[in-house]
C-alpha cells in the first residue's frame, strides 16, 4: 500500500494547502496541549494523517475544515497523554487546558472554539471565566516576593 501522504499522493488530491494553512498552528496547539516538542510534533503530523482519508472523501471543506483540524489534533494530544493531568497545568482540568490554549495560546475567536469544541458561546464564556478565577485565585496564593525600593 502507498504512503497515504506521499508527497505526489496529498499534491494530487490538493491536500497539500489544507496542511500548508493548518500545521503551524496544529503544531501550536499541539505543543501547548502536550509541552513536549516530539511529543507535540507527532501528535501534529497524527492529525493529518487522520483527517487525509476525510480529505479524499470531500468531507473537510469550508468553515469546518479549521474545526476538524483543531479537533483532530484535540484527539491526536488526548490519545497521547494517557495521564492528562501529567501534561496539563495543574490548576486546570483537560478541558480547562485545552479552552485555554485555544483562547490565550493561539488566540482564536469564540465562535471558532465554539465550533472546535461543540459548546454555545455562552457556555465557552463561562468556562473561560471560570479559567481566570482559578488562574487569579492561584496568582493570589503565591507568596509575595519582597523588593528592595529603588532609591
Amino acid at each position: 500500500m502507498p504512503d497515504p501522504l506521499s508527497p505526489k499522493l496529498t499534491a494530487a488530491a490538493g491536500f497539500n494547502p489544507y496542511t500548508q494553512q493548518y500545521s503551524g498552528p496544529v503544531y501550536a496547539l499541539s505543543c501547548l496541549l502536550l509541552e513536549q516538542g516530539a511529543r507535540a510534533e507527532q501528535a501534529a503530523i497524527a492529525t493529518f494523517v487522520a483527517l487525509h482519508p476525510l480529505w479524499l472523501k470531500g468531507s473537510l471543506s469550508g468553515d469546518g475544515a479549521a474545526a476538524a483540524a483543531y479537533r483532530e489534533c484535540i484527539r491526536q494530544c488526548a490519545m497521547l497523554t494517557h495521564d492528562r493531568s501529567r501534561y496539563a497545568s495543574a490548576l486546570l482540568n483537560w478541558d480547562d487546558h485545552v479552552a485555554s490554549a485555544l483562547w490565550y495560546g493561539i488566540q482564536l475567536p469564540l465562535p471558532d472554539i465554539s465550533q472546535i469544541l461543540e459548546c454555545s458561546i455562552p457556555e465557552l464564556k463561562a468556562q473561560l471565566r471560570g479559567i481566570r478565577e482559578q488562574m487569579a485565585a492561584a496568582h493570589s496564593a503565591l507568596p509575595a516576593v519582597h523588593r528592595p525600593s529603588a532609591g
